[in-house]
Formats: C-alpha cells, sequence, structure tokens
C-alpha cells in the first residue's frame, strides 16, 4: 500500500485594523471549507493549510479579505472597516464554521472575555452571555462556582443538572474551574441542542462547555504579554436597615410590654432610659458590619509568551490571582498556575500537540452554617450595644492571663471575630490537567487523530480547632483545653483516550467530514481522613503531634466509560445543511445487562439567502435550521449503583456488615430527547442580527432515589422513573448602530422563556427530595415548586396572622381543620427563573472604549428565611432586628403590618411552613462596566511595546430588585446544604456569604 500526502504547510500571520491596532478574535477560515481558527489578544493567528486553497480573513464591522495560499509561510493582514465576521465555532471535536452550523451554539472568545468582569471562576462569566444559558452565582466566597443550567433542569436529582465541561479535551468537574486562569482561555463554546451535545453521548445531556486554551503562532517572534489589575471590593449596600442600639433597645421594651417574655432579661427591660446604665450602652455603640468585614483586594498579574518557528509554536504563562475577601481576620482565596502549550510538525505528515497546565489555590473557609458560627450571620444576630471585647466598669477592655484582650462572646455566646483567628480552615487545591494530541495526514482526505488527557486533582483540607480556642472552650471546658483538628485528603484522576479517525471531501462546492470515534474514560477517586485530639499547643498542628486518633479511614472508587461513535457534517455552497452523529456508550455504574446506550443525533439547515432567487439586499443571512436528538445522563446516582453493598461497624466482640444499598441490576440511563428549531438573520451588511431558537427537552427513565419499605433497611434504590419536560423560546438580537473608522456602538441583549413541568413520578406519588426546605414533586406542577401553608396576612381587628386552609377558606394558626402539613399547596411558584437573560452596549471611539453589560432574572420565588429572622415578631427578641420590626399591629384598623408578637408563641409553627417569607427574586444588575483605552500603534511605534489598553472597571455596583435582601442567591447554607448536594439552587436565604461589589484598574501590555 502506498500512502500520498497532500502539500500542507502552516501559515501563520497578523491581523490589524487601517489604524495598525491589532484585531483579537478575527476569523480566518480555508474557504470552501469549515474548518478555520481565530487571531489571539495581539491578532496573531496560526493555521494549516494546502498550497492553491484560499484562506478569508474577517472580523465584526471590517471588509472580509481572502489570499490564496502559494510559497508564502507568513501572510499579514489589514482590514478595512465595512462588513462583519463570520464565527468560527469549536465543538471538541471539530471546529467548524458557523455559517455552516446547524445546531444551537454560542461561541465567547478571548477578546470578549478579556472585558467582562473579573472572576475567579469561569461559570460566573458566563452569566447573561448566551440565551438558554441560565447562571446564578452559589455565593460571594472568593473561589466560588456558579450553577450553570442550559436550558432548564434536566435531572431532579443533586449535581445531575450541571453541564458537562471539557478543557481542551479534559472533562473537568464544575467546582473544578476556578483553577483555571481567565488569562489563559482562548475560546470559550457553549453547545445547546442535541446536534452537538449528542456526541458526547452519556455526558452531554445538561449541554456541554468547551473551553480551549491558548496556542502561540508560528514564524512570529516572541510576544511577551504582561497583564495585571488591582482592585477593591465590598459587600453590596443591604437595601434594608438593621437597628441600632437606641432603636433596639427601645424594642425590647416594646415587646416586654406586650408580654413576650424572652425580653425580660434584656437591656432594653432591665436598663431605663436616661438612667447612667442606658447610657453606658449607648455610649458603647458598635457597628457589627464594620468590625467583622473589611474591604476586600482584588489582584491579578500575568505573564504570556507566545511565538513559534516554522514547524513549531507555543505558548507559556504563569498568572497568580488574589481575591482576599471581606472577611477580616482571614486571607481568602489565592491561586498561583502556569501552562506550557506546545504544537509542532514532527513530519510532513505527523503534527504533534501537548498542552499542560498546572495550578494551586488556597482558600480560607470560613463556617457557613446557620448560626453564629457564620460570620455573616453574626453581622445580624448581634446587637449594637454589645460590644468587641469585655469592658470594665470603667470601658477598658478585660485583659487575660497572656496579655490578649478578651472576646465578648455576646448574647449568642461565640465571638465570631475570635473563632476566626482560633479555628482556622484552608482547601489547598493542586489541579494538572494535561493533554497530547497526535494528528497523522494520510493524504488531503484522509487523516487521524490520537489524543490523551489527563485532569489530577489532590485537595487537601484542614481544619483546626486550636488548644483553648473558642470553640475548644465552649466544647472541652476553660480547663480541659485540648484541641482538635482532622486532614481532609482527596485525589482524582481523570483519563480520557481518544481514537478519532476522519474523512475530509471538499469538491465541487460539496464539503463533506466524517467522523469515527472510539473513547475510553476513566475516573478514580481516593480519599483519606484523619481526625485527632489532644494538641500541646496551638502553633502544633500536624496529625503526628496529637495524643489521640479520633477517626480515619480511607475510601477509594472507579468510574469507567467505553464509547464508540460517528459524527458526519455536510453543506453545499454553504446552503444546504445536514449533520448527523451517532453513538454507543457503556457505563461502569449500571447494570451488566443494561449499561450499554446509544444516543443519536440528526440536524437539518437551509440558508435562504444564499438561494439565486432570494434578492433581499439588506439580508445577508436568513438560515432556517432543525435538530432532533437523543442524550444520556449517569450522573447523580453513585458509582456503585446497580450492586448491592454493605457497609462495616462495631458490634460486641468483632465488626459486623450493615446493608447500604439493594442492588438493581435494571439500573440504567436517564435519556434526555431534545427538539430544536432555529432561525439565524444577518441583515444590513450584517449590522444586524437575530438568533431565536425553539427546543422541547423530554427527559425518561429518571435516575431516582425510589423510596423503600422500612424493613428493608435501606431508605431507598437507586432507579428509572420519571419524566420531566423543559421548554422554552431563546432570542439573541445585537445590532451596530453606528459603523465607522472612528466610532462604533453595539447593542445586544438575550432572553429565555422558560417552561418546566413534571410529567411523571414513580407512581404517581409526590416526592419530597432530600436536601432542599420545602421543595415538593408533582406530577403536572412545576419543577421544584415550593409547597407551603398560603399567608393571607394580618387580622386588622385583632392584629393575628391569617392563613388559608387547603379547602381555601382563612383561618388562625389553632383553627386550621387539620395539622399545618395538610393544608400546604402547590401555588405554581418554583426556584426557577421563567426568565433569564443579559444585555450589553459597547461603544469605541478612536482606542476609547465604554461597555456595560447587565444581567437579569424573573419569575423565581426565593424563600426568605434571613428575613424571617430580621422580622421575627419578637420570637428572636435577643437577636438584632431591622428598622421594619417596629411596623406591627398595635390598634384595630391597622393594615399592611406585622403580626401582632403577642400571638407570635402559638403561630410560629404554621408561620415558619407558611409562604410569608416567600419573595419574587426578580433583579436586574450590572454586571459590569468597563472604560478602557487601547493605544494607536502611531504612539508605539517607537517604543518596545507593540499593544497597550488601560481599563477601569466596575462589578455589581447597581441592581434594582425588590427583593429584601440580595436576590442574587444560590446557596442558601453551604453546611446546610452543600453546592454538590444541591437540588433547588435559590431557594432559599441563609446566611451564605454575600455578592460582593468591586472597582478595579488594570493594564495589557504586549511587547
Amino acid at each position: 500500500m502506498q500512502l500520498t500526502f497532500a502539500q500542507q504547510k502552516t501559515i501563520t500571520g497578523t491581523v490589524t485594523d487601517d489604524t495598525g491596532l491589532p484585531l483579537p478574535g478575527a476569523n480566518v477560515i480555508i474557504k470552501g471549507t469549515s474548518s478555520g481558527t481565530q487571531s489571539d489578544f495581539d491578532g496573531n493567528y496560526t493555521i494549516s493549510a494546502n498550497v492553491g486553497q484560499t484562506l478569508t480573513f474577517s472580523y465584526v464591522g471590517f471588509d472580509t479579505k481572502e489570499v490564496k495560499v502559494g510559497a508564502q509561510n507568513s501572510i499579514n493582514i489589514t482590514l478595512m472597516p465595512g462588513a462583519s465576521l463570520e464565527e468560527v465555532v469549536v465543538t471538541g471535536y471539530s471546529t467548524r464554521n458557523q455559517t455552516v452550523q446547524t445546531s444551537a451554539v454560542v461561541s465567547i472568545s478571548a477578546s470578549e472575555l478579556s472585558q467582562m468582569a473579573p472572576t475567579t471562576s469561569i461559570d460566573n462569566m458566563l452569566q447573561g452571555k448566551a440565551a438558554g444559558v441560565q447562571v446564578t452565582a452559589a455565593n460571594g466566597k472568593p473561589g466560588q462556582g456558579a450553577f450553570v443550567r442550559i436550558r432548564g433542569t434536566g435531572s431532579l436529582t443533586a449535581g445531575a443538572s450541571s453541564p458537562l465541561y471539557i478543557v481542551d479535551g479534559s472533562p473537568i468537574r464544575e467546582q473544578d474551574l476556578a483553577n483555571i486562569p481567565n488569562e489563559d482561555i482562548e475560546n470559550i463554546t457553549i453547545l445547546k441542542d442535541a446536534a452537538t451535545t449528542a456526541r458526547y453521548g452519556s455526558r452531554g445531556a445538561n449541554g456541554v462547555v468547551v473551553i480551549t486554551t491558548k496556542n502561540g503562532n508560528r514564524n512570529k517572534d516572541a510576544v511577551i504579554r504582561f497583564s495585571s489589575r488591582y482592585g477593591v471590593s465590598s459587600m453590596i449596600d443591604p437595601n434594608y436597615t438593621m437597628m441600632n442600639a437606641s432603636q433596639k433597645l427601645q424594642y425590647e421594651a416594646e415587646m416586654y410590654a406586650l408580654g413576650v417574655t424572652g425580653a425580660a432579661t434584656l437591656p432594653g427591660v432591665t436598663t431605663q432610659p436616661g438612667s447612667p446604665e442606658r447610657q453606658q450602652l449607648l455610649d458603647r455603640e458598635v457597628d457589627w458590619r464594620d468590625i467583622i468585614l473589611k474591604d476586600g483586594i482584588v489582584q491579578n498579574n500575568s505573564v504570556a509568551i507566545s511565538g513559534g518557528a516554522e514547524k513549531v509554536d507555543y505558548y507559556f504563562s504563569v498568572s497568580n490571582d488574589r481575591n482576599t475577601g471581606i472577611i477580616d481576620n482571614i486571607d481568602g482565596f489565592e491561586r498561583l498556575g502556569t501552562r506550557l502549550n506546545v504544537n509542532f510538525d514532527a513530519k510532513e505528515w505527523l503534527s504533534v500537540g501537548v498542552n499542560v497546565g498546572y495550578s494551586r489555590s488556597m482558600s480560607d473557609e470560613p463556617r457557613d452554617r446557620n448560626n453564629t458560627q457564620n460570620p455573616f450571620r453574626g453581622i445580624l444576630d448581634y446587637n449594637a450595644y454589645e460590644t468587641e471585647f469585655l469592658l470594665d466598669d470603667e470601658g477598658n477592655t478585660v485583659i487575660d492571663d497572656n496579655g490578649n484582650p478578651v472576646y465578648n462572646p455576646t448574647h449568642t455566646g461565640f465571638p465570631i471575630r475570635g473563632a476566626l483567628l482560633s479555628e482556622p480552615s484552608e482547601d489547598i487545591d493542586n489541579q494538572t490537567i494535561g493533554s497530547v494530541d497526535a494528528v497523522v495526514t494520510f493524504s488531503k482526505n484522509w487523516s487521524y487523530g490520537f489524543n490523551v488527557a489527563v485532569n489530577w486533582g489532590a485537595t487537601r483540607r484542614e481544619s483546626y480547632s486550636k488548644p483553648g480556642g473558642i470553640l475548644d472552650v465552649i466544647l472541652e471546658g476553660a480547663d480541659n483545653p485540648t484541641g482538635n483538628k482532622f486532614d481532609d485528603q482527596q485525589h482524582r484522576l481523570d483519563l480520557t483516550v481518544s481514537n478519532r479517525l476522519v474523512y475530509n471531501l471538499n469538491k465541487n462546492n460539496h464539503n463533506l467530514n466524517v467522523l469515527g470515534l472510539y473513547e475510553y474514560n476513566m475516573n478514580e477517586f481516593n480519599r483519606l481522613f484523619v481526625r485527632s485530639k489532644g494538641f500541646p499547643s496551638a502553633l502544633l498542628t500536624t496529625q503526628t503531634n496529637a495524643s489521640t486518633l479520633d477517626n480515619g479511614f480511607t475510601n477509594r472508587s472507579r468510574l469507567t466509560l467505553v464509547s464508540y461513535g460517528a459524527f458526519a457534517d455536510y453543506d453545499y455552497q454553504e446552503k444546504y445543511l445536514l449533520s448527523a452523529s451517532v453513538r454507543r456508550d457503556g457505563s461502569s455504574n449500571f447494570g451488566t445487562d443494561v449499561r450499554y446506550g446509544t444516543f443519536y443525533s440528526g440536524s437539518l439547515g437551509w440558508n435562504i439567502a444564499k438561494e439565486d432567487f432570494f434578492s433581499v439586499d439588506a439580508v445577508n443571512d436568513f438560515k432556517i435550521r432543525a435538530a432532533y436528538g437523543t442524550v444520556g445522563n449517569r450522573t447523580g446516582i453513585s458509582r456503585y449503583a446497580s450492586q448491592g453493598t454493605v457497609g462495616f461497624d462495631s458490634y460486641p466482640g468483632g465488626s459486623s456488615t450493615i446493608p447500604t444499598r439493594v442492588a438493581n441490576p435494571e439500573l440504567q440511563w436517564e435519556t434526555t430527547e431534545t427538539y430544536n428549531i432555529g432561525l439565524e438573520l444577518n441583515m444590513f451588511n450584517k449590522r444586524v442580527r437575530l438568533v431565536s431558537d425553539y427546543f422541547i427537552r423530554n427527559t425518561t427513565d429518571l435516575l431516582f432515589p425510589i423510596p423503600t419499605t422500612y424493613e428493608s433497611g435501606v431508605g431507598s434504590i437507586d432507579g428509572n422513573l420519571g419524566e420531566i419536560q423543559n421548554k422554552g423560546l431563546e432570542i439573541s438580537l445585537q445590532a451596530d448602530v453606528f459603523r465607522s473608522p472612528d466610532f462604533t456602538w453595539t447593542l445586544g441583549g438575550n432572553i429565555i422563556f422558560l417552561d418546566t413541568e413534571i410529567v411523571e413520578l414513580p407512581d404517581g406519588e409526590d416526592i419530597t427530595p432530600e436536601d432542599a426546605f420545602n421543595i415538593r414533586f408533582k406530577e403536572g406542577q412545576k419543577i421544584n415548586e415550593h409547597f407551603l401553608v398560603r399567608y393571607a396576612g394580618v387580622d386588622p381587628a385583632t392584629g393575628r396572622g391569617l392563613f388559608y386552609g387547603a379547602d381555601g377558606n382563612v383561618y388562625t394558626a389553632d383553627k386550621l381543620p387539620t395539622d399545618e402539613n395538610d393544608n400546604r399547596v402547590f401555588q405554581g411558584k418554583s426556584t426557577i427563573a421563567d426568565k433569564e437573560g443579559g444585555f450589553f452596549s459597547n461603544i469605541t471611539y478612536k482606542g476609547f472604549g465604554l461597555r456595560t453589560d447587565f444581567v437579569f432574572k424573573a419569575g423565581n420565588w426565593i424563600n426568605n428565611f434571613v428575613r424571617s429572622d430580621r422580622e421575627s415578631d419578637g420570637l428572636a427578641i435577643e437577636d438584632n432586628q431591622s428598622t421594619n420590626a417596629f411596623n406591627y399591629w398595635q390598634q384595630p384598623g391597622d393594615t399592611n403590618v406585622l403580626p401582632s408578637p403577642i400571638y407570635s408563641t402559638e403561630d410560629a409553627t404554621v408561620m415558619g411552613n407558611s409562604d410569608r417569607w416567600l419573595e419574587k427574586g426578580d433583579y436586574i444588575r450590572m454586571r459590569n462596566v468597563t472604560l478602557s483605552y487601547s493605544f494607536p500603534s502611531k504612539y508605539l511605534d517607537k517604543t518596545p511595546i507593540s499593544s497597550l489598553r488601560i481599563y477601569a472597571q466596575g462589578q455589581n455596583l447597581l441592581t434594582f430588585t425588590k427583593f429584601w435582601g440580595d436576590p442574587e442567591v444560590g446557596l442558601s447554607s453551604g453546611e446546610t446544604i452543600s453546592f454538590a448536594n444541591a437540588v433547588a439552587p435559590g431557594e432559599a436565604t441563609l446566611y451564605s456569604y454575600p455578592n460582593t461589589k468591586s472597582i478595579q484598574f488594570g493594564l495589557d501590555v504586549s511587547f
């Protein structure tokens, strides 16, 4: 057999505008094919093409230019203002021109990422950027991720609705995205419908986010880029007011006068107005927010070096991110990252790429629980007349035997300021993502690709209660300071081996690409945990210093996947478009006879504007497309879910086994079936761009913990029962309002209108999920609906709270016909927003730029537990209250008031199970505003600098909402319901780390 090889070569160059400024994100496409690339921040690009082929260069607002490949190895292009771009889309298994895409895909380039609000976890950056992509920040803790849902909630089990994240071919967990420096990212592509997600088979049911990192440019001298950013952050100002010392003392007296006995021992009752004791309390007034919080520091520095020779290109970077957070006495989050990407032509027929990225992050972990160990609850619980340190009669700070000030335990018994020092907890996370890619080109039509991708994570949490510290004294007593510490070390390995055989045909305006796939994926988890007591000194923190081993264990697990697939893309004259795929996956966590699932998709597209009969000059592209496909899901269940397992425990005389899981050999794939119809329209020389999609997602054979009888010895069995549906309309619109060589103004936005429904549940029975507060699943209802007693307001005659019974009549709490739980009802109020999106304005004028980005959400409902604590009707009289607590019923005829506190104890249970605190989570937030200036090349020609940009940036500076507090709620309390276990993100507020605002200044400079 004889092999012939095409005359392929690597072309490099720079794309600039008419003033000499580099154009980042310009598209470079091989004409007549769907292959291409984009220029980097400095306008540099690298592409492989055959002699005789034509390269097409395009960019938003500029005329397209074409150059034929000849003997040259370098092609530098200057684009003139004019038309618009045709986007290159990276789908993970292929790179295609947006013009011939038949799928709902959104691509975000490095140039656009550089204009976004900075964040330490890139999933937060997706908010408002793509129609159908719903993003809610988990909380404001530095390094924390976000809940990302693409086209609704795809499953009813915790953790099963997140998209699949792929970084340079390697899967990565959502909570590990904070380990990827933003500066290393070249492109983020969001795959939304089955036409492309089906290519990922079992892992693409909830969408796919493909992240590619940067590469160098061939035949280019080294380009050195330095980026630096510095700013300050603070808690977003609340839209409510807490009582000051005088107000709280008055409130205590009023409550006691009404008969609230809990106020009897409080200063508002035990001291008289005008007395020296009362005046002393007023003179010592403090602001606990100022004491516990600080202005945070946000800082980033990165250096990247890229370039290449004729047959090699490289990209090397080092970056450091620091975000101290807003809690005083702890350091927050810091990340050090480095990356090396090298691509080279080993032979004329063999190209090899190696990508390796490493990061190390350290994060202080304050308690995120619903008590005053949580600093954000302490801020609101502590009264303004309670001081930070104990004071003597003269007002001097009390000093202990070691000369240290003694913290005031306050009425809660827990001084959080001291605990932040004596109870340190830190996460140390090491992440290595590497891949090796080899492509063998047999001919101009045939090639073979081999890829190995590894994601290695080593995480360690050290949590130490120092001997004699705040919590140690509470638990062990002041006379027995033992201290205790745990070390929790977890190792994760994700290995993917991929083989791809590709056939390309480009002939007579026919373009065909067929890819055959064989892939193996293995994920292994190892954990080691040890806790000890009896530390002789607060300075000795390793387990070997302890006297008593309290707890220790190790465990490990493995999950594997083997896949076969075939994908095909075809277009004729970029006019008639066709794509299809089939993939068969086998997963180790399903039953032996049902562990394989087959998933497929098909899509069609027609660009009517390219037809000869279509002669509307104003329309550049008018593409309609349709897609159908099935995708599987295996997340949300354990790695050995189909097998019967046991646990081990002590027993008199030895150890014993305890059943922990009943085997279910029929456990199989959860399947999502998606229908999609889309429209893409470009008009007026591509100045107006519209994309709209309507979709229906049906998820069947839901992976679900099915309740069992008490006698079984286990609570549930993982099985396949139930069906849910998400359907919606997505609209994205963008327009260049003005477009000239000196001045451009672009406006754009997107929105999704979403409906969700639970179609079927096991035996038709309602289900109350674990890891939620008041959510219930019911056939015919929305996903994640609140299930609560309806609050009917305050009786104006008596001041007592009223409630609707299940029969629709109004009752007081003691007169409800049955138990309060029997009066809970569905009201169509879900945690999931039915409208969500974002909009932006981007203005440029002679190097100046002003960009503003807004995000919005509407239609979701949040149970505001924080407000219930601050307007507690006297129940939490010891804790500080909001000033609105004064607005309680006092005389017959009062309306628009809180209930009279005299009934609060009697009504507490029903009130707590009511929707009194259920509020709309609607808001509009200015996520980002950036003012920048890019220096023209004429000012830099006589300097070593090739490009220079300076900017000022604000994040979360404005919020418009009627919600009491911050409406952007993800986690209620991270220790009550963790990020990984959240079934209904955004259900309730419970003092999790608040969102922050920031102002930052930065520069990007290249040499």
